[in-house]
C-alpha cells in the first residue's frame, strides 16, 4: 500500500512539474509570436480536421509489405540482440503497436488499410509523428482546450521560426507542402496547410541534398526513417538521389506505404524482393530494408549517412553496432540530430571520431524550443578524412 500511495505522490509531483514548466513557457512564448500574423488560436482546431482520402486502391501496395514484413520478422529472430527492440521502443511495441503487427503478420489487408490511411492519427505511428503528449486525448477527440490549442500553436510557430531562420528565407512555406497520405493533421501558415513536422523534416531533406549536391548519383542512408517524411521532401526534391532506409520491420512496413503511394512512379525495393547489393543502388530510387541488413551494404556507397532521435533511444550495445556500420558505409558525410543529455549514451560520446570522421560542426537543434524550456538537442555533422588525414590524426592522438 506504501508502494502505491508513493508512486501515486510521484506521478503527481511530475504532473505539477509539467504544468508549471508549461506555465513558464506560455509566458516566454506569448511575447514572440502575438504580434505574428499566424497566432490565430481560434484556427487550430481546424489544423486537425478530417483529410482521410476516399476510394484509394492500395491493396496491391498492402500485399507486398504485408509479404516483405514476413520475410523480415522471420530472418530478425536470427539477428544479433542488437538489432532487436530496446529501451525506448519497447513499452511503444507492448502498448501501441500490437494492432498493426497482429494486422501485418495476419495479412489482413482490410484492417491493415484502415490504419494505414489514417495513420498520423492511429497508434501504428506512435513514436513517429505528434507532440509528446497522448495526441488522441488533447486533440483528435474533437474538443481541443485553449491551453492546448496554445502549446500546440507555440510548437508549430517556433519550427517555422526556426526553418526560415536556418533556409535564409530561401524557400517559400508552399515548399512545405506535402500529401495528403495519413490523413495528416498540421496548421495553415501564410494561406498554406503544413503537415506537422514538415518544417523539419524538409530542412534537414535540403542540408542532406546539399551535401550530395556535387554527385552524379547521390546515395543517401537514413537509419530510422520515421514513415518517410524527410525521404519524401530529399526525393521530391533531387532526382539524382538515391535513398536508402534501414529501420525495424513495424517502422518500416509503413515507411513502405508511404513513400510507395507518394512515387508510384518510382523504383522502390523491399526486402525479401532483392538482394541488397551497389546494384540494387544503382537500379533503385528507394531501397527500404530491415536495421539488420545495414551489415550487408558494401563499404563507401553512401554519400551522406543521416539520423535523428533515434540513435540516443537505443541500448549502448545497439549504438556502437550502428555507427560501426554507419561509418564504414559513409564515404564522406555523417550527419545527426540527438540528444546530448536524456539518453543511456550522450550524443557527445557515440564515438564516431574513432572511425576515421572529423567533427565539422556541433550546434544546438531547436526544433522543440516551443514545447520544452531546455532541450538538450543537436545537430551534428562529421565528414570521412582520408586515410592519410586519419593515419595523421591518430598519430596526433597518440602523442
Amino acid at each position: 500500500m506504501m508502494l502505491i500511495a508513493r508512486r501515486v505522490v510521484r506521478r503527481i509531483r511530475r504532473e505539477i512539474r509539467r504544468e508549471m514548466d508549461t506555465l513558464r513557457l506560455f509566458r516566454e512564448m506569448g511575447p514572440e509570436f502575438r504580434n505574428d500574423s499566424n497566432y490565430r488560436p481560434d484556427i487550430v482546431a481546424q489544423g486537425f480536421l478530417d483529410r482521410a482520402q476516399e476510394n484509394v486502391d492500395d491493396s496491391a501496395i498492402l500485399k507486398r509489405i504485408v509479404s516483405s514484413y514476413g520475410k523480415a520478422k522471420v530472418a530478425q529472430q536470427n539477428a544479433p540482440a542488437a538489432y532487436q527492440v530496446s529501451n525506448e521502443w519497447l513499452p511503444i511495441y507492448k502498448h501501441n503497436l500490437r494492432g498493426v503487427m497482429e494486422a501485418l503478420a495476419k495479412g489482413n489487408l482490410d484492417e491493415l488499410a484502415a490504419m494505414y490511411r489514417n495513420f498520423f492519427r492511429d497508434p501504428c505511428s506512435t513514436g513517429l509523428v505528434g507532440l509528446p503528449v497522448n495526441m488522441k486525448n488533447h486533440y483528435l477527440s474533437g474538443k481541443i482546450s485553449k491551453r492546448d490549442k496554445l502549446l500546440y500553436l507555440y510548437d508549430v510557430l517556433c519550427r517555422y521560426k526556426l526553418w526560415r531562420s536556418l533556409t535564409g528565407d530561401k524557400y517559400s512555406v508552399q515548399s512545405l507542402a506535402s500529401t495528403s497520405i495519413g490523413n495528416p493533421y498540421g496548421l495553415e501558415l501564410d494561406d498554406v496547410f503544413v503537415s506537422h513536422g514538415s518544417d523539419y523534416l524538409h530542412y534537414y531533406a535540403t542540408e542532406v541534398n546539399r551535401l550530395a549536391a556535387d554527385e552524379d548519383r547521390a546515395v543517401v542512408v537514413e537509419l530510422g526513417g520515421g514513415y518517410g517524411g524527410m525521404a519524401y521532401f530529399l526525393i521530391r526534391d533531387s532526382d539524382k538521389t538515391t535513398y536508402v532506409d534501414f529501420d525495424l520491420p513495424e517502422n518500416l512496413a509503413l515507411t513502405a506505404y508511404y513513400l510507395l503511394r507518394a512515387f508510384p512512379a518510382l523504383n522502390v525495393v523491399l526486402y525479401g524482393e532483392i538482394e541488397l547489393n551497389s546494384d540494387t543502388l544503382r537500379d533503385n530510387r528507394i531501397v527500404l530494408m530491415p536495421n539488420f541488413e545495414i551489415a550487408k551494404l558494401p563499404g563507401n556507397r553512401a554519400d551522406v549517412v543521416f539520423n535523428s532521435y533515434s540513435l540516443a533511444e537505443m541500448s549502448a550495445e545497439a549504438i556502437h553496432e550502428y555507427i560501426k556500420h554507419m561509418t564504414r558505409i559513409s564515404r564522406r558525410y555523417f550527419m545527426h540530430v540527438n540528444h546530448t543529455t536524456n539518453s543511456l549514451v550522450k550524443a557527445d560520446d557515440f564515438g564516431i571520431e574513432r572511425y576515421g570522421f572529423e567533427l565539422l560542426y556541433r550546434k544546438p537543434a531547436l526544433w522543440n524550443r516551443g514545447r520544452m524550456l531546455v532541450v538538450d538537442e543537436y545537430e551534428f555533422l562529421y565528414s570521412k578524412l582520408t586515410e592519410k588525414e586519419s593515419e595523421s590524426s591518430n598519430t596526433d592522438n597518440q602523442k
